[in-house]
């Protein structure tokens, strides 16, 4: 069964059209950052502080309910930086929309700021910590950020918002996952997330290479640590972006089961159920591919939803061209595999810089 194939029967399993809904939208408010964190995919905006209009974002979120989203991601660079954020999470919330943030977290150490976003409807955050230590953090980020990001995920806990810290595993801290995972749960953080760092459309092969792990080295990596922090009663979760062949299935299967790891459902480019709005109106589909749009707003004079569609469910629009294009089986040995449909061969970014040849191809995977 091809790709294809696939997708329409799971969309009749699941009484699913050919163009399903569009369930989250990322508005990259601003490139503008206090942070500069090596292998960051806003790195290749230059981190140009050109904030989105405040009137186009607006837009943004009433064309995107119109589609079906319900999420509405607020991203960057960093996006406490936009001085705006708490008059738009007002103003989108006659959307009926939740606003998320996802950030570094050093705005948030101003307990007064906090408060001024989760009072006009903040419903979440997701913190960015890139190690336990000052030492690894600050190197990371190349900013002295570790105290401010500490406080922010104080301060968090002390109003109850709904949050969770979130560690970009990577060549630069890829030992700092259990020291992380032991430091957030002594805090008292209850959802304490790791991400796998991936290459970016607009990195270079040296850059990816100095930063991203190899997809067998990241799956040893997520068991050894699984194993570790179970022993100690600390439950974690690991975004799988990996293909998961890669993983013991025993051990797999017990860790997808108390939902540990993700199963791969939540790519938005796979299921077509997300879009990200860049700051001069570019549209992506996925974060990582910065500077590489499907389309602009302004440039195909799109206004509204019905717009929005057209070009969105269109041939080269994310139901089309794209995404035939972008998810082929990486390797034969995908087919048939018990995990495609959740694991659609880890992310394509993966095989840009990576062989699946040597990766893939030792793993036998039965049904």
């Amino acid at each position: 069964m091809n790709v294809s194939s696939w997708r329409r029967s799971k969309e009749r399993k699941m009484g699913r059209t050919e163009r399903p809904q569009i369930k989250t939208f990322w508005l990259a408010l601003t490139y503008g950052c206090n942070n500069h964190c090596a292998g960051c995919y806003a790195e290749h905006s230059q981190f140009v502080d050109r904030p989105m209009d405040f009137d186009q974002a607006i837009r943004i979120c009433g064309m995107m309910k119109e589609m079906g989203a319900s999420d509405c991601l607020l991203i960057g660079g960093e996006p406490t930086l936009y001085p705006r954020l708490a008059e738009l999470i007002r103003a989108g919330s006659q959307f009926d929309i939740e606003f998320k943030l996802v950030t570094n977290g050093r705005r948030l150490a101003n307990p007064l700021y906090i408060r001024s976003l989760v009072d006009v409807g903040l419903k979440h955050a997701s913190i960015s910590v890139e190690g336990s230590s000052a030492k690894v953090h600050n190197a990371v980020t190349r900013t002295l950020s570790f105290r401010e990001t500490m406080a922010g995920v104080e301060n968090c806990l002390r109003l109850g918002l709904s949050f969770n810290t979130l560690l970009t595993v990577s060549r630069h801290n890829f030992g700092e996952v259990i020291p992380l995972a032991e430091l957030m749960h002594k805090m008292g953080v209850v959802n304490i997330l790791f991400n796998v760092g991936l290459p970016s459309a607009g990195g270079s092969q040296e850059k990816t290479e100095s930063f991203a792990l190899s997809p067998a080295h990241t799956a040893q990596i997520v068991t050894d640590a699984y194993l570790a922090l179970k022993a100690k009663g600390i439950k974690v979760k690991f975004f799988a972006t990996i293909p998961l062949c890669l993983f013991d299935q025993s051990l797999l299967d017990e860790m997808m089961t108390i939902g540990c790891i993700s199963d791969g459902v939540h790519c938005h480019i796979f299921y077509g159920s997300g879009a990200v709005f860049e700051p001069n109106g570019n549209v992506l589909p996925c974060t990582h591919f910065v500077g590489r749009p499907l389309f602009n707003l302004s440039e195909q004079s799109v206004k509204t939803a019905t717009d929005f569609a057209k070009v969105w469910y269109g041939r080269k629009g994310i139901h089309g061209v794209f995404r035939r294009e972008i998810w082929r089986y990486p390797h034969e040995k995908c087919k048939g595999c018990r995990h495609w449909g959740k694991c659609v061969g880890g992310c394509p970014f993966l095989w840009t810089h990576f062989d699946p040849e040597e990766i893939i191809s030792r793993k036998e995977v039965k049904e």
